[in-house]
């Protein structure tokens, strides 16, 4: 049974490519329609998650790194995903450089994840989403944990009950040794979403 598929507008036509999810071709093949077809960038940021999903995350970074370039912008609202897709991209840099062990290799992916955290600066600075990658970002930096406070500060004026938000003030005041400040944020997480068994095995740890 099919997972689903993607149709990709031919341009200057009413016709369509449906690329099946089971069935996606290489990166490269795929970079190549999308360039040539002039295709919006929200759809190359589709398929790069469903090679994401399917653990092709080579294929993942390939499409993300050229959508930035050559993805179309010529729509309503294009900056909302021009963020995602410099979002998305840096999140993965800073992914990978929690697990890498190579200093001068981790200290690549972080200078990748910073310039594109900069770049989505200058587009929407204030999007929710944003602060909080760019506040984990700055906890993996460890030097930086005010200005991550301050994101994730901000973020809660404009949304209280912002779960990543909670358990990263959490995480702050439990780095800093208040751990009865970081017991509230994460009852309050957990008065939120009560259903979440990860933060209730923080709370088990207090």
């Amino acid at each position: 049974m099919s997972r689903g598929s993607i149709e990709i507008p031919l341009r200057d036509t009413d016709e369509v490519i449906e690329l099946d999810f089971d069935q996606l071709p290489e990166g490269d093949e795929v970079i190549s329609i999308l360039k040539q077809e002039h295709t919006q960038l929200h759809i190359w940021i589709a398929l790069a998650l469903e090679y994401y999903k399917q653990g092709k995350t080579e294929e993942f970074v390939k499409l993300l790194e050229a959508a930035r370039i050559d993805g179309n912008l010529d729509y309503r609202d294009h900056e909302k995903d021009q963020m995602t897709c410099l979002d998305t991209l840096a999140a993965y840099y800073v992914q990978q450089a929690r697990k890498e062990k190579n200093k001068d290799n981790k200290k690549d992916l972080i200078t990748q994840a910073t310039l594109l955290y900069t770049m989505a600066d200058k587009i929407i600075m204030y999007d929710q989403n944003h602060l909080l990658g760019r506040a984990c970002f700055c906890l993996l930096e460890g030097d930086k944990m005010d200005q991550a406070d301050a994101q994730f500060h901000f973020v809660l004026n404009q949304s209280p009950n912002n779960i990543p938000a909670l358990l990263g003030k959490a995480c702050i005041s439990f780095n800093k040794k208040d751990y009865r400040g970081a017991l509230a944020y994460y009852k309050k997480a957990l008065r939120t979403n009560p259903g979440c068994p990860g933060k209730r095995k923080a709370l088990s740890l207090k």
